[in-house]
């Protein structure tokens, strides 16, 4: 059981994720849901951001599933155990060596389809599509690549880029260092480095 709380400013990820090419544990629910398949144990986390209103995030993962809830407490009011304020519900399957894909469904109607191919331990794409429930509206696609230059987790870096149906793009480059196993920092910014995030 994973407890975080945090004094830093969060993207919409609040479990660290920073592209869609490393969705390796509870991040995989929010930011490529390919990273379901990949086959992590049962994982669950709870997190109390610092926010005007109370806030908890509550995630689970376990062989393939995940979800994530959010429930706000405005104005002091216990929110509704079935009416959660944002959710998003995954499934994520290996299809061949080294390749996963996954599904995700949020609560505000959208549709998430995720890939994610890994052909080596240093090298990882990622590729995820937004669409309506219906599937009849694209929204926006995002494509990561992500680079562990030592075969392992204590360095990750690369970009991400995002496609909007108007065909607008924005680049995020992003670097995560993970100094021991459960602690990591990740580092997310627009392609100018005027738009800086900690996650």
């Amino acid at each position: 059981l994973l407890l975080l709380f945090s004094t830093f400013t969060f993207g919409q990820d609040v479990w660290g994720g920073v592209s869609v090419a490393t969705p390796d544990n509870l991040n995989a629910i929010t930011s490529n849901p390919a990273g379901l398949g990949i086959q992590r144990g049962y994982q669950s986390g709870y997190y109390f951001p610092f926010e005007s209103n109370f806030t908890i995030y509550k995630s689970k993962r376990f062989k393939g599933f995940g979800y994530d809830l959010k429930y706000e407490f405005i104005d002091g009011e216990f929110p509704d155990t079935f009416n959660p304020e944002d959710g998003n519900l995954g499934f994520g399957a290996k299809i061949f060596n080294n390749a996963f894909a996954g599904i995700k469904w949020n609560k505000h109607h959208f549709m998430h389809v995720g890939f994610l191919y890994r052909p080596i331990n240093q090298v990882s794409f990622g590729l995820t599509s937004q669409f309506n429930e219906q599937f009849t509206t694209h929204h926006q696609t995002n494509f990561g690549i992500a680079l562990r230059p030592f075969n392992n987790h204590i360095l990750t870096m690369g970009t991400d880029i995002e496609i909007f149906d108007n065909d607008s793009t924005s680049i995020f480059p992003h670097l995560t260092l993970q100094p021991v196993d459960g602690i990591s920092v990740n580092f997310q910014s627009n392609a100018d480095f005027d738009d800086f995030k900690i996650k």
